[in-house]
């Protein structure tokens, strides 16, 4: 059998035309590719030539941008919310206060590049949290303790301002703020508490004494009833009674007396003419 060196075999991969052919598509389509940028609905496209923030915002949707030059950043512009952390606070007479909270902001679509180039993507810890803290350390030592909690609503509308006003320079929108929890020192919440249990027991006791006088009225309310029943019975029995012996006069007890008689006269002894009582043989004709 011949030998057959390494030089004989020839050579069938890809043709170097071919691959080249395969380069020129590749360019192409990562050219193609990298021309157009899509921004998802709700955000906006800050374009970056070269690292450096240009003046263009890309809106939703389709853009164009120069392939590997240019470099797309999206950022949300939609309502969303943001949790503050716990931060302590003094009021008035330097009792401690505890605040946490929520606040919902969005972002102006027209400068975002603006915001991307001052603070960045990390605006929230870098400048909504550092106003928060500085406007709770302003503003909770203006009220005294037991004013916080019913003027919780405008303090709530300081908080909108201030903030509002704050953030506003890095075009950060307030939309609203809300306290999630207002705690204050241990030591104030069990005198609170004992207060609390306090009033509810005076209270318990006013309730106790209310009824207590509610009953009585209602006894001395049923007496005098049965007092006034009593006096018109008595008073209607003696017009009666008045009436009555009026009408009665010594002829019609007579004849009353004749009506009840049975004809016996009474036996007596002796010659002399029995006198006759007509009232009493009335009531006792049949006895001797």
């Amino acid at each position: 059998m011949p030998e057959r060196n390494l030089e004989s075999f020839e050579f069938r991969g890809p043709k170097p035309r071919t691959i080249g052919i395969l380069v020129i598509f590749l360019i192409i389509f990562i050219f193609l590719w990298g021309s157009f940028a899509i921004v998802p609905a709700g955000h906006r496209g800050v374009v970056l030539w070269w690292g450096s923030v240009e003046k263009r915002v890309m809106g939703e949707g389709l853009n164009f941008k120069v392939p590997i030059a240019e470099r797309v950043i999206r950022v949300d512009v939609r309502v969303q919310p943001h949790p503050f952390k716990e931060i302590d606070a003094a009021s008035k007479e330097y009792q401690m206060v505890k605040l946490t909270g929520m606040m919902n902001f969005h972002i102006d679509p027209s400068y975002v590049n603006d915001l991307y180039q001052k603070v960045g993507l990390d605006f929230a810890n870098k400048v909504i949290d550092p106003a928060f803290n500085d406007f709770v350390k302003e503003v909770v030592p203006i009220y005294q303790i037991t004013e916080i909690l019913p003027k919780r609503e405008e303090i709530r509308k300081r908080a909108m301002k201030k903030l509002g006003d704050n953030l506003s320079r890095y075009h950060i929108i307030v939309d609203d703020i809300y306290f999630a929890n207002i705690r204050f020192s241990p030591e104030y919440e069990k005198a609170v508490e004992a207060k609390q249990v306090a009033q509810q027991q005076v209270e318990t006791q006013r309730q106790v004494l209310a009824q207590r006088e509610i009953e009585a009225h209602q006894k001395v309310a049923t007496a005098k009833g049965e007092a006034e029943s009593i006096l018109v019975v008595a008073q209607g029995q003696a017009k009666a009674n008045e009436v009555l012996s009026r009408s009665i006069s010594p002829i019609l007890v007579e004849y009353k007396g004749i009506e009840k008689w049975n004809g016996i006269l009474p036996q007596v002894s002796g010659g002399a003419v029995p006198f006759l009582d007509i009232g009493k043989m009335g009531g006792g004709g049949g006895k001797k």
